[in-house]
């Protein structure tokens, strides 16, 4: 069985893995979720990079690994495997930017094609982050959950660390040669889904999975996300 980590995207934490965990502990994989450095955006976040992403990442690998992540969490992954290509198994990508060598979050997000739902944002008092502004994101963020999850999960969401956004990946032979799976969520309203054909494009067909559902699968569908992820971690 394999070491799985699994990491959050933008305004959300390891909370947000919560009905995963236990699907992929029962199949025999050793789970855990992380928070990204900065959550809250305290008034030390100013310095923050992906570099720190990657930093935590890799202080929780013991040996390689599975990498998951989701959204945002697709650039943490990826810099956190070039750092480390020898600790990692796979790398999954869960609605997330897939990106190449000098990408940004920011720039990602602006290139965007795709018909997209409205997110605002506010941004926090010591202007070091932003936070998505809850009142009617949850149909956005979370279409295809149940309203008790939406109301389980929003009061969670909390303030991103801007700086790590700004930051140009640098990426190279180290990554590109990594396995790599993507599972598009087809009802996705914040990266939609023919953005993330488009990011996947360079994948293996065989390694590109779908689920029918909007952004937060690990909210909407739990068990099929569960299942993908085992699967995919057993195919190594």
């Amino acid at each position: 069985m394999s070491d799985i980590i699994l990491v959050h995207g933008a305004c959300h934490g390891a909370w947000c893995w919560r009905d995963v965990i236990p699907g992929l502990e029962a199949r025999g994989h050793r789970v855990r979720a992380l928070d990204m450095p900065g959550r809250g955006v305290p008034d030390d976040a100013g310095g923050l990079t992906l570099a720190d992403q990657a930093d935590t990442i890799l202080a929780a690998l013991d040996g390689p690994a599975v990498l998951v992540g989701h959204s945002a969490g697709g650039l943490s992954i990826s810099a956190a495997a070039q750092a480390a290509p020898d600790k990692v198994q796979h790398l999954v990508y869960v609605a997330a930017l897939l990106p190449r060598d000098g990408d940004s979050l920011g720039e990602m997000m602006q290139a965007l094609e795709g018909d997209r739902a409205t997110l605002p944002i506010t941004r926090t008092e010591n202007r070091l982050g932003y936070c998505f502004d809850t009142d009617g994101a949850g149909p956005k963020l979370y279409n295809g959950a149940t309203e008790e999850q939406m109301a389980w999960a929003l009061p969670q969401i909390c303030a991103e660390p801007s700086g790590p956004h700004r930051d140009r990946i640098k990426l190279g032979a180290a990554f590109d040669a990594l396995p790599k799976s993507y599972i598009r969520c087809q009802q996705d309203l914040v990266i939609p889904a023919i953005d993330q054909t488009r990011l996947a494009a360079n994948l293996p067909a065989r390694n590109i999975h779908d689920l029918d559902t909007g952004h937060s699968p690990f909210l909407s569908e739990a068990k099929a996300l569960t299942a993908l992820i085992d699967q995919i971690a057993k195919e190594g």
